[in-house]
């Protein structure tokens, strides 16, 4: 099973996301981007990549105890970027204008906590980031950096963030599709 944990967005942001999406379309119209498929917009908290079900137990155990102890936040969408910068963009994201040290905090202490169980630590730092595309060739990264810094997104929207999920990838030739495996609820005080 290929896995990831993620925050995911309330239909009334994807509709916000999406009008991000055809904002930026319009200015770097590119048949290298590709675009984030809205139903598929989240936030990442830690990707597991590929693990046989035994590991994906242990995942779900790890996750229960965190969510535990885990306090609700909220997240603010906001602000456009890309990686690993605007002069040579893979991925343009919507980062958090709030709940960002809440949201990297929570990533961080999944990491810690399944790295513990030997799951491979994240070779960065987390930043609180929303896919919007990918960037794919050569003449998409110099549309993209010639027209994103132009563009202004501000505050989008909020989520109240009171629960994580675990998401299963399945890689299809039209491309990953996500399902839902568990949902964890947060308790903290």
């Amino acid at each position: 099973m290929r896995l990831f944990f993620a925050i995911t967005v309330p239909s009334e942001l994807i509709e916000k996301l999406t009008a991000v999406q055809d904002q930026l379309r319009a200015e770097m119209h590119d048949p290298g981007i590709r675009w984030t498929k809205p139903e598929q917009f989240h936030y990442t908290l830690k990707f597991l990549g590929e693990q046989p079900v035994q590991r994906a137990y242990t995942a779900v155990e790890v996750a229960q105890t965190i969510a535990r102890a885990q306090r609700p936040f909220t997240l603010t969408l906001g602000g456009v970027g890309a990686f690993p910068n605007v002069e040579r963009p893979n991925v343009i994201w919507i980062g958090a204008t709030q709940g960002q040290e809440e949201l990297v905090g929570l990533a961080r202490d999944l990491d810690s906590a399944l790295a513990r169980e030997r799951f491979r630590r994240e070779p960065k730092p987390p930043k609180a980031h929303l896919t919007l595309a990918r960037v794919k060739s050569y003449d998409a990264e110099v549309a993209v950096s010639a027209r994103l810094p132009r563009v202004t997104v501000g505050e989008i929207g909020s989520i109240e963030v009171d629960y994580m999920v675990l998401m299963q990838s399945i890689l299809r030739p039209s491309g990953a599709e996500y399902t839902e495996v568990e949902r964890f609820r947060f308790e903290g005080p």
